[in-house]
């Protein structure tokens, strides 16, 4: 979807993170870094620049240590892909395979 050169974020993706915001606080924390970027950037953009980072994201692990992996911004981006970019979509499927590696060794 697109407005001016504004990407606007679907209602679901919307609520997706904001279910997950919800979720995150109520297990002590929150992810105040992307509720931030989320208000400067937008959704998506604030999406789109955190999982194509090089590093993998403080709020990825700490959301997976909570038991909330299927509720970080990289489960998002594989749930909605038609709103990411390819390499985003790439970026967070790789971030979350090397969860499930972790997991299973």
């Amino acid at each position: 979807m697109q407005m001016g050169t504004e990407r606007i974020a679907s209602p679901a993706l919307e609520a997706f993170i904001d279910r997950t915001i919800e979720l995150a606080k109520a297990r002590g924390y929150i992810p105040t870094i992307f509720i931030g970027m989320r208000r400067q950037y937008g959704t998506l953009e604030a999406i789109e620049r955190l999982v194509q980072t090089g590093d993998i994201q403080s709020g990825f692990k700490r959301l997976a240590q909570l038991g909330l992996a299927d509720w970080t911004i990289e489960a998002a981006v594989t749930k909605f892909t038609n709103e990411f970019s390819r390499h985003a979509r790439e970026c967070a499927e790789w971030r979350l395979e090397q969860l499930h590696q972790k997991r299973t060794r």
